[in-house]
């Protein structure tokens, strides 16, 4: 089931996918991914997923399934002719599957620059709860996964953080240099860093300044071939002494996006994106991108 404006002459990578079902938050993901969408020249396809369970019998199944698709379609026109209101010059289309929410959307992200999910959810997207589907996408999805959370300001600041961790590797950087060229966003690059502890009285970082130049000097050196790709971004780069999710959460209020890596999960959808984005995807009202490091 398709929703296409006639001039959805888009090539089929150049789209945001975002998974919704009847929830507020699914609502609030899909107007900030159609706002993206809109910002960045992209189109924008709705997903619902319909989870059927495989153990029924013939007969209540035809009967099963053709109640799921028909909610489906009606709650994809809902949702669609909602958001063509308010963006008129957006193309939209719109898919409901028979898989599960983290395998359909798993798949789809093959063939998306970005795909969007919120934090909890329900019907369709039954145990869209924050370990469940929202984990299992960032940890496995091919393209970059943004999850709203809801609650961010309406008019947040044109500006994109991005946390970067000892030996970042190079995919996180570029997609936070690109999106903050692309939307005309400054940059900031955020290290959070914290001393070793004590044994027996002896300090493993005795010099707390010299720790803070290193840490300095190393981000500088991270960042210096996507300054050079990309001159026109203005970046600045913070260190702060402190623990992780909470600097970053505090780097980032009010910022339109921040973005950090996660390492690609192999075989089956298990949880496992990393405890520094699973405390960011629980805790930060800032939608956080999470790209995959190969």
């Amino acid at each position: 089931m398709t929703r296409t404006q006639p001039q959805a002459a888009l090539p089929l990578h150049a789209r945001v996918i975002v998974g919704i079902d009847a929830s507020e938050n699914a609502a609030q993901a899909a107007d900030w991914a159609a706002r993206e969408a809109v910002d960045r020249g992209l189109a924008l396809h709705l997903v619902h997923a319909l989870g059927f369970p495989a153990d029924l019998n013939q007969v209540a199944a035809q009967h099963y399934f053709r109640a799921g698709r028909q909610a489906a379609e009606h709650l994809l026109d809902r949702i669609a002719q909602d958001l063509q209101a308010r963006y008129p010059h957006l193309v939209i289309t719109t898919e409901s599957s028979d898989l599960p929410a983290p395998e359909a959307l798993v798949a789809l992200s093959r063939t998306a620059k970005l795909l969007v999910t919120g934090t909890r959810g329900h019907g369709g997207f039954t145990g869209l709860l924050l370990g469940s589907v929202s984990l299992k996408v960032a940890a496995h999805a091919h393209c970059p996964v943004v999850v709203v959370q809801g609650g961010q300001e309406a008019d947040p600041a044109q500006e994109i953080v991005l946390g970067v961790e000892p030996y970042q590797a190079g995919q996180p950087i570029e997609f936070a240099f690109a999106t903050a060229e692309a939307l005309g966003a400054r940059l900031r690059a955020v290290r959070a860093w914290c001393p070793s502890p004590v044994y027996d009285g002896y300090d493993y970082n005795p010099d707390v300044q010299e720790r803070q130049y290193e840490e300095e000097a190393e981000i500088a050196n991270l960042l210096k071939d996507a300054r050079q790709k990309h001159p026109d971004v203005h970046v600045r780069t913070v260190v702060v002494c402190g623990n992780t999710v909470p600097t970053l959460i505090e780097a980032s209020r009010n910022s339109r996006l921040l973005v950090v890596g996660a390492h690609r999960r192999t075989g089956a959808l298990s949880m496992g994106a990393g405890y520094v984005v699973h405390g960011l995807l629980s805790h930060s009202p800032t939608p956080v991108a999470v790209v995959p490091i190969t």
